[in-house]
């Protein structure tokens, strides 16, 4: 018997503030090109399915350069 895998992920929010990445940014592996990626798909009216493709080394280094960041691009 195999394992369930998890293939595409959303983060799902029912505030009635709810940021726009919430219930429709959908992110997950992309398999179909040349190796292997994360693929981020906008699927609200406003992106219409319009996607971004990054490697795993990109993905890394923009995590890592977010959080270099972060607390100088938060404010209150």
């Amino acid at each position: 018997m195999s394992e369930e895998m998890i293939t595409r992920v959303s983060i799902k929010s029912n505030e009635p503030n709810w940021n726009p990445i919430y219930n429709s940014i959908q992110v997950g592996p992309d398999d179909e090109g040349d190796g292997s990626f994360l693929k981020i798909v906008g699927e609200d009216a406003q992106n219409d399915g319009a996607s971004i493709s990054l490697n795993w080394e990109e993905w890394d280094t923009l995590v890592k350069v977010v959080e270099k960041y972060r607390k100088d691009w938060e404010w209150e």
